[in-house]
């Protein structure tokens, strides 16, 4: 049950896998371009600001994506593993009580 446990736990999606990656290429290179464009004598308007702000949060946000299916896969593994336990527990025969018999029916 231990090893079932740890498998469950040790669960990974790949989708959520996937969306960590992209996130952090995406911070990288948000990171890259606005160091790069903030050291050149450009005008640094609102909209660079914009930008770089849009660019980092869209980022983020994708890695906690990755992080949501993660956690929402090992929680179903979890689940799963569960109701299986419970299913089985509830299978197991139950021992005949002995019938209650009366010593005192001839008095």
């Amino acid at each position: 049950m231990e090893e079932k446990i740890k498998e469950a736990k040790s669960t990974v999606s790949l989708m959520g896998l996937g969306c960590k990656i992209i996130s952090l290429f995406g911070v990288l290179l948000t990171i890259i371009y606005s160091t790069i464009l903030f050291t050149e004598k450009v005008n640094k308007n609102i909209y660079f600001w914009g930008i770089v702000t849009t660019a980092f949060c869209s980022s983020v946000s994708l890695g906690a994506l990755g992080s949501i299916a993660d956690n929402s896969k090992k929680s179903r593994a979890l689940t799963a593993l569960l109701v299986e336990s419970t299913n089985s527990a509830s299978q197991i025969p139950i021992a005949h009580e002995f019938e209650y018999s009366d010593l005192n029916e001839d008095n």
